[in-house]
């Protein structure tokens, strides 16, 4: 037999769930506190992070290129290389036709060895007369018609040795070699085409040493420094990440919307917005210390992070 609840006991329920509704009404409220103090405790230690350690997208892998030009000219008789591949310091790239350098220097020593047969006829004459002139059997015209004649030979022997020794220089560079270990690029030239000395036939990419050109904006340089740590990431591989060090920091940029007449050779950094005020970025750039040739191309996306002071001098 169920016994009937008494108003007191309906009275106290009441009471106690409303209790436990207030109190459940203060922990929400208590919790909501922690979390909105939370985020703005992580926003600002973010903020701190980035203002210390500033970042950026705007950033692109680089390294140096060095067109590859003769130094004498003439047809190409051999090309060793094909576009985009990796030579050593000292290979051959390519050959150019070196006969008629052959024969300007063959002309030359002949005119050597013709030389110095009149300059040793010449010097047998004038020590032969030079014992004559005091004894009268000789006149002093006839000597020094011979002393002239020896230091002109001897004159147009030097002019024939500098001949010589510029032909056998220009006989060498009919073989192009590599200055440097790297990458062809650019090669749009095939065996049998005409070169020019000084005009560049293709490039050749120093894959030695890659560094990153990052812009900052202009209010995050005061936060960095030649020689501060820094830290790359590659776009094509985001999970590996590369040592750096600035190198430098830009001093100049060409305002937006100016004419560069005459060229000034001034880097230009595009502004991310053209229809409000945003800061100017310059370019700063990051020697990588431990890049791996086999990931970093010339141009590619890069994210660049400054990570920590200058080091004190």
């Amino acid at each position: 037999m169920h016994r009937a609840a008494t108003p007191s006991n309906e009275q106290s329920v009441a009471t106690l769930a409303k209790s436990d509704l207030e109190r459940h009404k203060f922990v929400c409220k208590i919790v909501s506190l922690i979390i909105v103090a939370s985020a703005v405790i992580i926003t600002l230690y973010v903020w701190a992070i980035i203002e210390r350690h500033p970042r950026t997208d705007d950033a692109t892998a680089r390294a140096n290129v060095v067109g590859i030009a003769p130094r004498v000219a003439g047809q190409i008789l051999k090309l060793n290389v094909q576009d985009n591949q990796a030579v050593k310091e000292g290979d051959v790239l390519f050959e150019i036709d070196p006969e008629d350098y052959r024969l300007v220097l063959e002309k030359a020593k002949a005119e050597l060895a013709t030389l110095d047969q009149q300059l040793a006829q010449a010097r047998s004459t004038l020590q032969r007369l030079e014992p004559l002139l005091p004894k009268h059997f000789t006149t002093a015209e006839n000597v020094d018609e011979a002393r002239t004649k020896v230091t002109t030979l001897e004159a147009q022997r030097e002019g024939v040795v500098a001949t010589i020794n510029l032909e056998e220089l220009h006989l060498s560079y009919c073989k192009v070699i590599a200055p440097f270990s790297g990458r062809v690029i650019n090669l749009n030239i095939s065996a049998g085409a005409h070169v020019t000395t000084g005009v560049p036939v293709f490039s050749l990419l120093d894959t030695s040493k890659w560094y990153v050109i990052a812009n900052f904006r202009e209010a995050e340089i005061q936060h960095m420094a030649p020689g501060s740590e820094a830290i790359v990431y590659l776009s094509s591989v985001p999970n590996q990440r590369f040592r750096g060090r600035v190198q430098g920091i830009g001093w100049a940029v060409k305002p937006e919307g100016e004419i560069d007449l005459p060229p000034s050779g001034v880097p230009y950094v595009k502004r991310e917005l053209n229809w409000v005020r945003v800061a100017q970025r310059f370019p700063v750039r990051i020697e990588v210390e431990n890049p791996d040739p086999d990931l970093f191309r010339m141009g590619a996306s890069a994210v660049a992070i400054i990570k920590g002071p200058p080091p004190k001098q």
